[in-house]
């Protein structure tokens, strides 16, 4: 219940700091539940603008499909089985893009950065929602191992990327009283990626990526031949 009201806090509120318009395209990356796509929706459904959702867990599309049956037949709401690094949308597509509690499981930053990055207008605005100390007490309790929640870390890739404006904000919730952070980023312009935007760190945490792979097939090619 806590993890469910922590998530309609933080998709409420990212919606709202997006300020969104009716005209606008809008994306929210991991839609989990569909709490943000249903506030975005609720801006959107008598403009021009439409709402797009992405999430990597196929029985989510289905459930808010379902619940948002309407805005996905009169195509105000289009929802992909996808992830944050192989977006299906246009280049310049969208002018809003927003998520919670999610960046900290993307595999690598650079294909999900340069994804938005690509799918951005100049001029758009992201808006990323986290609670630090709900992350601190998860990591405490043994969870989040393998995640990457360092909002610094997280906040020098947006820079690397192409991101301008990128800066950490405190806010509360209306509602309750919580505090969360969020993160905003903009798509000033759009030069063409060149290895100067690229950062050395992920260059290396790929390599190692690549390393822990190359070790796991190794130990298959072992385990094999001993069972041989």
């Amino acid at each position: 219940k806590k993890q469910g009201a922590n998530s309609r806090i933080l998709e409420t509120n990212a919606v709202k700091l997006c300020k969104i318009k009716p005209d606008h395209k809008v994306l929210e990356i991991g839609f989990g539940s569909g709490i943000g796509l249903q506030a975005a929706y609720n801006v959107v459904k008598d403009g021009k603008g439409v709402v797009y959702g992405v999430d990597p867990s196929l029985h989510m599309v289905s459930s808010v499909s379902k619940k948002m049956r309407k805005a996905v037949r009169d195509k105000k709401v289009f929802l992909f089985h996808s992830t944050a690094d192989q977006i299906p949308l246009n280049t310049d597509s969208v002018q809003r893009v927003f998520h919670s509690d999610c960046y900290y499981f993307w595999p690598l930053m650079r294909p999900a950065m340069r994804e938005i990055f690509r799918v951005m207008q100049p001029g758009g605005v992201m808006i990323t929602l986290m609670n630090l100390q709900h992350l601190q007490q998860f990591q405490k309790a043994g969870y989040l191992k393998y995640a990457t929640v360092d909002p610094v870390k997280y906040m020098t890739c947006l820079e690397n990327y192409g991101f301008s404006n990128v800066r950490l904000e405190y806010h509360k919730d209306d509602s309750t009283g919580k505090e969360f952070q969020a993160i905003f980023s903009e798509v000033v312009e759009k030069p063409a990626h060149d290895p100067s935007m690229l950062s050395d760190d992920e260059d290396e945490m790929e390599r190692e990526v690549k390393k822990l792979l190359d070790e796991k097939e190794d130990y298959r090619h072992l385990t094999r031949a001993r069972h041989k």
